[in-house]
């Protein structure tokens, strides 16, 4: 198994999505079905979460995710520190 299967840090175009991104699955995870944007450190994680395909707009608003398939199994890939 090679570094890159190992390690945690997801990269997109701008580099990894980091820890405050992190944060932002965390709590959509724990918002359950979606959640509303309310801090600006949401808004701007929420690019690099969108970028990786972890979150998508709920419908057309621009202040409510939800968390895709590739975010919950990489969200649940770092609680086991795969």
């Amino acid at each position: 198994m090679d570094r890159a299967t190992r390690s945690p840090a997801c990269w997109t175009a701008s580099g990894p999505v980091g820890p405050r991104c992190i944060a932002l699955l965390r709590r959509v995870r724990a918002s359950g079905d979606a959640y509303t944007l309310v801090r600006n450190v949401d808004r701007d994680a929420v690019v690099k979460a969108l970028a990786a395909g972890f979150v998508a707009w709920v419908g057309h608003s621009r202040d409510v995710v939800r968390l895709t398939a590739k975010g919950a199994e990489y969200f649940d890939r770092l609680a086991r520190v795969e």
